[in-house]
């Protein structure tokens, strides 16, 4: 098997039969032999619409491989690890349920599948458009320097020529693939891991983004290649209640408190960064002493909110409106990292009871007190399940 095309849902039947429509014609323009290395796999995460009855309406009546998966687990990290633990493809090529698909992906990620493993590259990004359902309201920027990043409206597309992550655009700073249509190589979660169940859309906690975010920086700390290939497109639709100040400021506001807690839950245990969210240009406002907290928060966040304060009321007097939405979409960034500094605190306070380390705090070196196997093996359970 060559590719594995994973879509995880949620109650949307309709988009996603549109979706499974468009593989099924595309897979017409491809040869009996390659038919043969497709495979579709759809993880239901609970829906409670017609889901189940659209896949097996297509199992049942369709040229595609369809694997029909159903995780308990609520969210997308859960969903997409259960079917990466099933899927059989040397390239797993992961999309929304709710994207169209422009003529030529499949055949443009089957190409990629039928020579990844000739190259070193590990993470393949795919372009990502949004359809405007109607026209933008004029308070809406996605021109630099103060547009809105693309990704707040799941788009991705940063120019016609292909290069490795990250890199710089007249459309902006790509800095890693866009979890709406991005490939990777399946050995790559072998070796490395699967994405983090904390963080993602209806995750525990609900951080509700930046899963994909987060596997991709902790690949690019470990060197994997990561290539932008623009010829493989997908449409992304951005409804109208999309398209309001507030969601953007909620948006930024899970964004900046996502990027906090990763930085203080880093899965190689790395020490966060002296002053998280705050741009290099900017470092030179921000003393030294500033990184000492304020109850649970860092003084430097308190001073980030005053600074983009006084921006802001700046730019009102120059009736800047474009700049003062900009700034409030940051200042929204600033209380999410505020948010996750107290959630952290609380985490840390509120943590469970773990056998291990009262015996760590105790200084009894844990082999040596546990002679017998079974006692060890015991001990080990008790630890994980307390933990």
């Amino acid at each position: 098997m060559k590719l594995s095309v994973i879509i995880t849902t949620y109650n949307r039947a309709n988009s996603l039969e549109q979706l499974l429509n468009d593989l099924s014609m595309q897979l017409v323009i491809l040869n009996t032999s390659e038919e043969k290395n497709i495979e579709v796999l759809i993880v239901d995460n609970n829906s409670n619409d017609n889901t189940k009855a659209v896949v097996y309406k297509f199992i049942e009546d369709n040229r595609l491989r369809i694997k029909y998966i159903h995780e308990e687990q609520q969210g997308i990290s859960a969903a997409r690890n259960k079917a990466i633990k099933q899927a059989m493809g040397s390239l797993l090529a992961f999309l929304h349920d709710d994207v169209s698909l422009d003529e030529d992906w499949l055949q443009e990620v089957y190409k990629i599948a039928d020579s990844c493993m000739e190259h070193e590259i590990g993470i393949y990004g795919g372009r990502s458009i949004p359809l405007w359902e109607e026209d933008l309201p004029e308070w809406l920027d996605i021109q630099a320097p103060y547009g809105i990043v693309q990704e707040a409206f799941s788009g991705h597309s940063y120019g016609d020529e292909e290069k490795f992550y990250p890199f710089e655009s007249e459309f902006g700073n790509a800095k890693f693939p866009c979890g709406v249509n991005f490939l990777v190589r399946r050995e790559i979660f072998q070796n490395c891991g699967d994405f983090r169940t904390d963080l993602g859309a209806n995750a525990a906690g609900a951080f509700g983004t930046h899963e994909d975010y987060e596997f991709f920086e902790y690949l690019t700390t470990i060197k994997v290649p990561m290539l932008y290939v623009p010829q493989c497109i997908v449409f992304h639709p951005t409804k109208p209640s999309l398209l309001t100040i507030q969601y953007v400021r909620q948006w930024y506001f899970k964004a900046g408190r996502a990027l906090y807690w990763m930085a203080y839950t880093d899965r190689l245990k790395r020490e966060p960064s002296e002053f998280i969210g705050i741009e290099e240009a900017e470092l030179a406002w921000y003393p030294s002493f500033t990184k000492s907290f304020v109850g649970v928060v860092p003084a430097y966040l308190y001073l980030k909110v005053f600074y983009t304060l006084c921006l802001i009321l700046y730019s009102l007097l120059l009736f800047d409106k474009k700049k003062v939405n900009y700034l409030s979409f940051e200042l929204s960034k600033v209380f999410g990292a505020i948010n996750a500094a107290e959630l952290i605190a609380k985490k840390t306070r509120f943590k469970k009871f773990s056998f291990e380390d009262r015996i760590k705090k105790k200084t009894i070196d844990i082999d040596e007190s546990v002679e017998d196997p079974t006692a060890e093996h015991d001990l080990e359970k008790t630890s994980l399940e307390s933990d």
